[in-house]
């Protein structure tokens, strides 16, 4: 996940800002899941949490009864067609870089969902999702 933005453009000149910002930064691990999009084409962008109610996978909403986590999707943005599925990768392990998790809606690893933070149930029901609260990899490179 790397970004390139320019500034101080001129006749002259231009410079270029280049972000290598990493979302898995160390000993992950990964397994495929199957996603099926149902009511609607289901938009996934890499970095995404998904959960699992019994055997259905699916992106992870806090307010989803009897969800849990299963991992934080690996993949580059696609889009799933309603009533299509797809095979994902999802990192199940490993340390993930939390400045780039996305969480759905408002949600922050802080947010409270059955008397635990989204941060403890990622950490408990994952197979060893280390969430790394750090700046590691964050600065700018010209």
């Amino acid at each position: 996940m790397s970004n390139v933005t320019s500034r101080n453009q001129t006749r002259n000149q231009v410079t270029f800002d280049y972000d290598f910002s990493k979302l898995f930064l160390w000993d992950n691990k990964y397994r495929k899941v199957n996603i099926v999009a149902t009511g609607a084409d289901l938009a996934l962008k890499g970095g995404m949490l998904i959960g699992a109610v019994g055997a259905t996978y699916q992106v992870y909403k806090s307010g989803t009864a009897n969800i849990i986590v299963v991992g934080v999707l690996a993949e580059d943005d696609f889009t799933i067609a309603n009533g299509s599925n797809a095979d994902v990768q999802v990192c199940i392990g490993g340390r993930v870089n939390s400045s780039l998790l996305l969480l759905d809606g408002t949600d922050t690893l802080a947010t409270v969902v059955s008397n635990r933070t989204i941060q403890d149930r990622i950490t408990g029901e994952s197979m060893g999702i280390e969430i790394a609260l750090n700046d590691e990899l964050t600065k700018l490179d010209n």
